[in-house]
C-alpha cells in the first residue's frame, strides 16, 4: 500500500511516517502545504490512501479539493476536540486524533482495507462549515502557563508577542525579549489562538498583530517582519502565505 502524507509539523510528520512504515505502508511523499499536495499528485499520481492534517502552512487542507480531483480515500489527522470528531464521523470521514496512537492507526488501516474499493466522498461543505464553527464558537486561550526555574507563572495571551519553533522546541516570547518553552505544537497553538490577533507566517512562527512594528519587502517575493521586543530569529513570511498575511493585516 502506498500513501501521501500532508503534515507541516516536522516532528509529527516523522512520527507518522515511522508508524506507517511499521505497518508496511510506503510513504511516497510528505507534503507541508496544499500546493505541495497538488504538485505531488501531478508528478507521481494518486496513492492508495492519503493522510491529511487539517491545518497546513498555506491554509485549511480542504482547499486542495478545489484545486484538483482526489479519488483515493482520505484519513484526516486532527487535534480538534470531541465535538469536531463527531462531525468527522457523521460525514463518513475517518480520522486520527493527535498525537497519533499506534492502535488507532492500525484500526483506521483495517477499516480502509475492509472498505477497499468502496468510494466514499466526504461532505466537504459540511466539514468546512464545521471548521468555521469550531473557530467561531471556541473560547480561545486567554493565558499560558510557563515555568521559570522551579516556579510556575501565568502569561496572558494578549501579552505574548509571538510563538516560534527552534531546534525542535516550541517557545512563547514576551515583550521583555524573554522566551519560554511550551509543550504544545504550533498546530495545537493555531487552533487555540484568536485568528484575528495571531497569524502563522511560516512553519516555525505565529505572530501577534499588536506587536508588529514593520513589514519589509524581502527576497523571493517574501516579507520580513520586525516585532517589538524580539531579536532572537528573523521572522520571514513564507511566499505562499504573503497574500493571506496582507489580507489579515487589513
Amino acid at each position: 500500500m502506498k500513501c501521501i502524507i500532508a503534515e507541516d509539523e516536522a516532528v509529527a510528520a516523522r512520527r507518522m511516517q515511522k508508524l506507517l512504515e511499521e505497518n508496511d505502508i510506503e510513504v511516497l511523499r510528505v507534503c507541508k502545504s496544499i500546493i505541495q499536495i497538488k504538485s505531488a499528485v501531478e508528478e507521481i499520481g494518486e496513492p492508495d490512501l492519503y493522510f491529511f492534517d487539517i491545518h497546513l502552512s498555506d491554509g485549511i487542507v480542504f482547499e486542495v479539493f478545489e484545486l484538483c480531483t482526489l479519488k483515493s480515500p482520505v484519513i484526516f489527522t486532527t487535534a480538534f476536540d470531541q465535538y469536531a470528531i463527531k462531525a468527522f464521523k457523521q460525514n463518513s470521514v475517518d480520522y486520527l486524533l493527535k498525537p497519533i496512537d499506534r492502535t488507532e492507526l492500525k484500526n483506521a488501516l483495517n477499516k480502509y482495507k475492509a472498505h477497499h474499493g468502496i468510494q466514499t466522498t466526504p461532505d466537504l461543505g459540511a466539514l468546512s462549515q464545521m471548521i468555521f464553527n469550531q473557530i467561531s464558537n471556541s473560547q480561545f486561550k486567554e493565558r499560558f502557563r510557563i515555568k521559570i526555574g522551579d516556579r510556575l507563572r501565568s502569561v496572558q495571551t494578549k501579552d505574548i508577542i509571538l510563538f516560534y519553533s527552534k531546534d525542535k522546541i516550541n517557545y512563547l516570547a514576551t515583550e521583555n525579549n524573554r522566551s519560554y518553552p511550551l509543550d504544545l505544537s504550533l498546530d495545537e497553538l493555531s487552533s487555540s489562538l484568536d485568528p484575528k490577533m495571531f497569524f502563522r507566517i511560516n512553519r516555525s512562527a505565529i505572530v501577534n498583530i499588536e506587536f508588529i512594528e514593520n513589514v519589509i519587502s524581502y527576497t523571493n517575493s517574501r516579507l520580513k517582519i520586525e516585532i517589538a521586543g524580539f531579536d532572537h530569529e528573523e521572522l520571514i513570511v513564507a511566499r505562499d502565505r504573503v497574500k493571506k498575511f496582507k489580507e489579515w493585516l487589513g
